[in-house]
This record gives C-alpha cells, sequence and structure tokens, in this order.
C-alpha cells in the first residue's frame, strides 16, 4: 500500500517539475528580448559588414569604426537582467573580430583603452555576432539556452 503511494508522490513531484521546466522555457520565448526572438551566434558576416552604430538594452551605444570604438552607457560585466547597480561608462579602443572558443560563430572582442572605472568588474568586452550582413546585431551571450540581457542592434545608417 505505501509502495504504490509512494511512486505516486514520485511521480507526481517529476511531473510537477517537468511541466514548470516547460512553461520557464515558453515564458523565456515568447518573453524574449527581441520580439523576432533569441539572436544566434553566426560565422558568415565579414569584418567589413561590421562597422556602424548599434544601439540597444539600456541606452548602451557602440560606435564600430574599422580600427576602433566608441560606447556610451556601457555595462560592466556584472549587468544581468536590468540591474544597473554597477552603472555605465563612456570609453574608446580597439576591436578584433575573431571565432568564439568552444562554441559556434564568431564574435567582437573589445580592447578598452580609456572608460572603464578601477575598481570595478571588468567591463563586458566580449559580444557575440549575430544577425545577417544587412542587419547584423551584437549580443552578450552569457548564457545559450536562455535569451541574452543585452542586444544590441544597428541602426539604417550602418
Amino acid at each position: 500500500m505505501y509502495g504504490s503511494i509512494t511512486r505516486g508522490l514520485v511521480f507526481s513531484c517529476v511531473l510537477l517539475l517537468l511541466l514548470t521546466l516547460g512553461y520557464l522555457r515558453l515564458m523565456n520565448a515568447i518573453g524574449g528580448k527581441p520580439s523576432h526572438g533569441c539572436p544566434k551566434a553566426v560565422s558568415d558576416i565579414s569584418k567589413s559588414a561590421l562597422p556602424g552604430r548599434y544601439t540597444g538594452t539600456g541606452g548602451m551605444e557602440i560606435r564600430l569604426a574599422s580600427s576602433g570604438f566608441r560606447v556610451k552607457s556601457w555595462r560592466y560585466g556584472g549587468y544581468e537582467h536590468g540591474d544597473d547597480s554597477l552603472g555605465s561608462f563612456e570609453g574608446s579602443g580597439t576591436w578584433e573580430y575573431e571565432s568564439r572558443s568552444g562554441a559556434e560563430g564568431m564574435q567582437i572582442r573589445l580592447d578598452f583603452f580609456e572608460g572603464p572605472e578601477p575598481g570595478n568588474p571588468d567591463p563586458i568586452a566580449f559580444l557575440t555576432v549575430g544577425g545577417d550582413r544587412a542587419r547584423p546585431v551584437l549580443f552578450d551571450d552569457v548564457d545559450p539556452d536562455v535569451c541574452p540581457d543585452i542586444v544590441l542592434t544597428r541602426g539604417d545608417g550602418g
């Protein structure tokens, strides 16, 4: 008698856990950051297609030129889910276009010459490249199973 109650309880708990996980993934999918879905890393965009002005989360902005970049309202690496307690900064530096380590796609590595305040966490310095040649997207790919908090899209000015 007690064996069947225990199995039923275990089954109910497992079912509840699976339903909860499914619900959370569904909410992430329909409530994801960009309305068109989560951006995905790509490898088929050339470096020459990337320069331009990108804007996004919380007023963040990056202007990529062929040899350097400038940022406004840039976040530190501890930024998560709208927590802006670390503040932001303006800065500049150079950037490199490179393969992602251990993952598919390409990324931009930012090397800051000026901007980040000493004593703060490191700034967001790696942006994954997504979208397509006509509309590239840059995003902070912290967890590939979750839509990123930081997504930057290029304006029409390119």
